[in-house]
């Protein structure tokens, strides 16, 4: 890190020009109960525990997807906090026992003021609550979570990257500028002893962090999922061959490859039907507009639903999952939870969907931004049933083998664990 004439560090100068020194700190050292702190809990045999504190962009996601972490924080006799906006997913978080913190920031945000003014805001928070660990959950939050840790001189960091988003996803000059700046940072920042970098899949650890030299690598598969809740379905009568498409409409998942897909097995004679599931989302350059989901809706073979209340009944339905993915969303939790289910998958080779599904086994695997090779995949599924089951047993061992929430909940156990005693990273 760069040191300033005046011998203050870069980012404490950083924050200081911009008149943010103290204020935060000072709000949540206010909020602050008692002398040991309101990180102190008492474990199971009495003892004094301390606290991990999460900092997360959006408790809505958090809630949904992650709240298992919350129960390993509790198995680990470490009181979980979880800092951020207020929004729908306080009160499950709460309800899991965890204590929130709103903050007045957006930590995901990427402007220069508004970075700093989140890393000031959190190194109040740090330095009011005290943590013993402080992870960072997801590459948007990163950045300020991670600045923060260092001003306020918290030495156990974890950073748990939930997918790499445009720094995978995009395969050109841009996406390799901005891999080179993200390997940078991660040198500057984050390569030093007190920091674990945790993915959620191998590719994304090899993409950021080749060779990383202080900070030490985990890989904890996916956020988890529950096989008792997520149980096979039996198979829908056949054919046609049933496919949904139920991820996020954004452009990044490549919804118009399985359309276009859809369209070249149709006209070879296979069997096959795709849902497109999912609300239309705020227009924007990454999401479909409702008009082009509404066009596709009318060709042959193709529907767009509203997702149902019970995301379970689109398996009752469907036969397999169809995700051709450009990259960036690491391994998808709709992924890991249509498998356990006993579903195929048909994806495409990018880091995370890649590696889970094995190709031949679990589902099919196809290059990016392949039409053919997926209308292939799909004409080879439509004429042969019995292959569909065979790939969905497969699927649901697959996830039994490491990608359930006991496994992800053990994992995290091991790597803090590893961390207050000074043991190697699992």
């Amino acid at each position: 890190m760069r040191t300033c004439h005046d011998g203050s560090t870069t980012p404490d100068r950083m924050v200081r020009v911009m008149g943010l020194a103290g204020s935060s700190r000072l709000a949540h050292r206010k909020a602050g109960t008692n002398k040991a702190g309101p990180n102190r809990a008492r474990g199971r045999d009495g003892r004094i525990v301390a606290s991990i504190l999460f900092i997360i962009p959006d408790d809505r996601i958090f809630a949904h997807r992650h709240r298992p972490l919350l129960r390993a924080a509790h198995e680990a006799e470490l009181t979980p906090m979880v800092a951020a906006p207020p929004g729908a997913g306080r009160t499950a978080i709460q309800e899991a026992g965890a204590r929130c913190i709103p903050l007045t920031c957006e930590p995901g945000r990427r402007s220069p003021l508004a970075l700093a003014r989140a890393a000031q805001e959190l190194k109040g928070v740090i330095q009011a609550h005290k943590p013993v660990i402080v992870q960072v959950q997801g590459i948007g939050t990163l950045l300020a979570g991670a600045l923060a840790a260092r001003l306020a001189g918290h030495e156990r960091l974890v950073c748990a990257f939930n997918g790499l988003g445009l720094l995978a996803a995009q395969a050109n000059a841009f996406g390799d500028g901005m891999r080179l700046a993200a390997r940078l940072f991660r040198s500057a920042m984050l390569d030093r002893p007190g920091t674990r970098l945790v993915f959620d899949n191998p590719d994304d650890a090899a993409l950021l962090a080749p060779g990383s030299n202080g900070a030490a690598v985990s890989i904890i598969l996916g956020a988890g999922v529950d096989p008792l809740i997520h149980s096979p379905e039996p198979m829908p009568w056949s054919p046609p061959l049933k496919l949904a498409f139920a991820s996020p409409l954004l452009w990044v998942n490549g919804p118009e490859i399985a359309v276009e897909a859809i369209r070249r097995a149709r006209a070879a004679g296979a069997e096959v039907m795709l849902s497109l599931i999912g609300a239309a989302l705020p227009p924007g350059r990454r999401a479909v507009p409702a008009a082009t989901l509404q066009a596709w809706s009318r060709q042959p073979g193709v529907g767009w639903f509203a997702p149902p209340a019970d995301p379970a009944q689109i398996w009752r339905q469907h036969h397999a999952l169809v995700l051709p993915s450009r990259g960036g969303d690491g391994l998808p939790g709709l992924m890991t939870e249509a498998a356990s289910g006993g579903r195929p998958v048909l994806t495409s080779d990018v880091g995370g969907c890649g590696s889970f599904i094995r190709d031949g086994i679990d589902g099919r695997v196809t290059p990016v931004n392949d039409a053919s090779a997926l209308a292939a995949a799909m004409v080879e599924l439509a004429r042969a049933p019995s292959l569909v089951e065979r790939m969905g047993r497969a699927a649901r061992e697959r996830v039994l083998g490491g990608y359930t929430e006991r496994d992800v909940m053990n994992g995290h156990k091991k790597l803090w664990r590893a961390m207050l005693t000074g043991g190697p990273a699992p």
